[in-house]
């Protein structure tokens, strides 16, 4: 609730509120102050330039050489990331828009360098499969490359790298090439390191910049979502350094 959206439309309501009942002047300031802000800020998400700006302080790892036969690592791990649910024209759950995009990079590399590829990712709801098999399933199916290894018990971040940390070890490896997006490649990197495990990170999806500025002061509705993804991986970069 206190992330956004939600948060700055929680912020627009209780200010208005406040100034609604309030009686003193100054508590009515504040809560007009609170209400504003809460509604310019969501006003600013929805503006690429923003959202691009946000996005763009995490992209700070480098793609992989397109053209390098060899990389330095012994195992690809592709870090599951949404999952469509019953749909309709397919039935069984089907790997969401981020996942669709690491599966497929995960993939390529694989089948560029042979290395073995993992997938990791658990049950996030009691009801469905393991989000890794989900994806397993798509990588094989759709991308005729086999996953060597799934690790189906993590829910975040965190476990991810856990879980890959502890079947890596079984099995002799030391370094992976980490596939994810871009914007999450930061608190992916420091979960896997934190673990143990040497990374070569494998961004995929990078966001890039409006081509013009006034393309950049239009607002957009995926704009929101774009800011929203930026700002979990700033909470989730603080928490992971206060949690450790």
């Amino acid at each position: 609730m206190l992330m956004p959206p939600s948060g700055l439309y929680l912020a627009v309501l209780v200010g208005l509120a406040v100034r609604w009942r309030a009686r003193r002047p100054l508590l009515r300031r504040l809560a007009t102050a609170l209400a504003a802000t809460g509604a310019l800020l969501t006003v600013a998400l929805t503006l690429p330039i923003v959202s691009f700006w946000l996005l763009d302080g995490l992209q700070t790892y480098p793609s992989i050489d397109p053209s390098a036969e060899r990389i330095d690592a012994e195992v690809i791990v592709v870090l599951a990331g949404d999952v469509d649910c019953d749909p309709p024209e397919y039935g069984p759950d089907q790997p969401g828009a981020l996942s669709q995009i690491r599966c497929r990079y995960g993939a390529h590399l694989a089948r560029r360098t042979g290395l073995p590829l993992v997938v990791t990712g658990g049950v996030l709801r009691p009801d469905r499969r393991p989000v890794s098999h989900v994806l397993r399933d798509y990588v094989e199916n759709e991308l005729g490359v086999d996953v060597t290894w799934t690790e189906d018990a993590a829910k975040t971040t965190r476990g991810n790298a856990r879980g890959v940390a502890r079947l890596m070890d079984r099995r002799g490896y030391a370094k992976a090439a980490l596939v994810t997006n871009a914007w999450h490649m930061p608190r992916a990197v420091q979960a896997f390191e934190q673990e143990g495990v040497q990374v070569l990170a494998a961004p995929t999806g990078a966001h890039a910049g409006p081509s013009r500025t006034i393309e950049g002061l239009i607002p957009r509705g995926k704009t929101m979502r774009d800011s929203c993804w930026a700002l979990h991986e700033y909470a989730g970069m603080i928490w992971y350094r206060l949690s450790r």
